[in-house]
């Protein structure tokens, strides 16, 4: 996963926000398992204290690569986000689940967008 800080235009007064976003590479095949986990996870983040918007996206070349990407308005919550994210049980089972059904665990990097 990757988090990012950006101001973007027409947000919450102009003001920075944060993204979490995490790409995913299914093994041939486990597409479908793959995007009923993270479908399961979208709905987590979109619910998720301070998450504005939230997408999950499929490659379409290729179409084994999903992203899951939350804008949420400050850091703290993003933070308070990937704290739930260790700490609640179906989170970490859906956690594991992927990573059986992944060529490789999901990019973990933090960066910062400059304009």
């Amino acid at each position: 996963m990757r988090n990012a800080k950006r101001s973007f235009p027409g947000s919450s007064h102009g003001q920075d926000v944060f993204l979490r976003f995490s790409r995913y590479r299914f093994k041939e095949g486990n597409e479908a398992d793959g995007l009923e986990i993270l479908e399961r996870q979208l709905a987590s983040l979109r619910v998720a204290e301070g998450c504005e918007e939230a997408w999950l996206a499929q490659g379409q070349h290729p179409s084994t690569e999903f992203v899951l990407i939350g804008r949420f308005r400050d850091e703290a919550s993003l933070r308070i986000y990937e704290g739930r994210l260790r700490s609640e049980p179906s989170q970490g089972s859906d956690f594991f689940s992927l990573l059986r059904l992944t060529t490789k665990p999901p990019e973990v990097t933090q960066y910062e967008i400059h304009e």
